[in-house]
Order: C-alpha cells, then sequence, then structure tokens
C-alpha cells in the first residue's frame, strides 16, 4: 500500500514507526532499514511504501514493513535459493532466509524471524533513548 500517516506508539522501540489502520484493522508499521542495521525510512519519500506480511502458521501475526521503494513481486521455489552470504552482519543474516541468485541478486526474508526480532521485543525506555 502506499505510504500514510502513521501514528507513532508512546515508548514503542524505535523499530515500530507507528500504526496505521487497513480495511478497519490496527497495521503495526515496523522499519525495515533499521531491523535490517540500515538507515531509518525516508519521510515523505515519494517511492516509499508499506508492504502487508503474513506470518504463515501458528498465531498469523501480520504487519507492515515500511520501505524505500517496491519494484514488484516474484515467485521463486525455495529450494533454488543460495544460502545468505557469511558476509552479511549477524543481526541481518537471522532475518534471511536464502538469496535469489539471478540478475538483479534478491534477499528473501523470513517474516517469523522479522516479527521476532529483538529490536521490537524490547521496549524503548527513556534510559535507552537519551
Amino acid at each position: 500500500i502506499g505510504m500514510r500517516p502513521l501514528t507513532r506508539v508512546f515508548h514503542a522501540p524505535e523499530a515500530i514507526a507507528g500504526v496505521t489502520t487497513l480495511r478497519g484493522d490496527v497495521l503495526p508499521v515496523l522499519d525495515l532499514g533499521l531491523l535490517l542495521g540500515g538507515p531509518p525510512r525516508l519521510e515523505g519519500a515519494a517511492e516509499a511504501r508499506i508492504v502487508v506480511v503474513r506470518e504463515r502458521g501458528g498465531a498469523r501475526r501480520h504487519a507492515g514493513l515500511c520501505v524505500a521503494a517496491l519494484r514488484g513481486l516474484r515467485e521463486y521455489p525455495a529450494a533454488g535459493l543460495d544460502p545468505a552470504p557469511v558476509t552479511l552482519p549477524e543481526g541481518t543474516r537471522g532475518f534471511v532466509l536464502g538469496i535469489i541468485p539471478s540478475p538483479p541478486p534478491c534477499a528473501v526474508l523470513s517474516v517469523a524471524a522479522l516479527l521476532d526480532a529483538p529490536m521490537l521485543a524490547t521496549l524503548a525506555t527513556p534510559e535507552a533513548r537519551a
């Protein structure tokens, strides 16, 4: 979906960009850049999007991922994925299921791992923000 105004949640971890509503449901929106160890999302970026993801099985959790741009969707068999490079930072490597080798290379992320990120489990405290 296109970017929309997000309501910041008091004392929420920095990686939670905020919440919005989608078809009457509250949707938490995560800052994918921060979760992957990069810069925070770009406010007002023309191509920014919220990608809605749902976890399969279990509690069937869902969230929005704030991304700088979206170039399209591809289907690719899991058996064809290359392993994640060992050069990825340790904190990022746990989110990557594998790499699609076809040009351009593309990382395939684990929705469950993103939703279970330690950065999201810890509530931000005034001391942590100082």
